[in-house]
């Protein structure tokens, strides 16, 4: 096998990878998440290990502008994701800064405590 097909196999199954990324980024799979990025990461240890002087690009550019648009769709949905969590924290907080909280005798005021969840009976 050329180098070129032994990089080009790297690629494919760099691409495979992506595709299942989306995938589970879509599902919010965070554990299958973690797993994607250390294969990804053995990838791109192992494509930057190849000298480009004995590889043919052009037989890559196809699959590179492939990777390329599948990495710019996960990073969108990681940010859209990130974004989405950002504007729920945000919200909680505001909620939780309102301190208006039932008593103990089960009336409702405004108490100087802030609490998420109020474990006490």
């Amino acid at each position: 096998m050329s180098k070129t097909e032994q990089v080009l196999a790297k690629m494919l199954e760099l691409k495979n990878l992506l595709i299942e990324e989306r995938t589970v980024l879509i599902q919010h799979n965070g554990e299958r998440l973690v797993e994607l990025v250390q294969s990804k990461e053995e990838i791109m240890t192992a494509l930057s290990a190849f000298d480009e002087a004995d590889i043919d690009i052009d037989q890559l550019i196809e699959t590179t502008k492939e990777i390329k648009e599948l990495q710019e769709t996960n990073l969108m949905l990681t940010e859209q994701s990130l974004s989405f969590t950002e504007q729920l924290v945000s919200n909680i907080q505001k909620n939780v800064t309102k301190k208006n909280t039932y008593s103990k005798k089960g009336t409702f005021e405004k108490t100087g405590q802030t609490a998420f969840i109020d474990q006490s009976l």
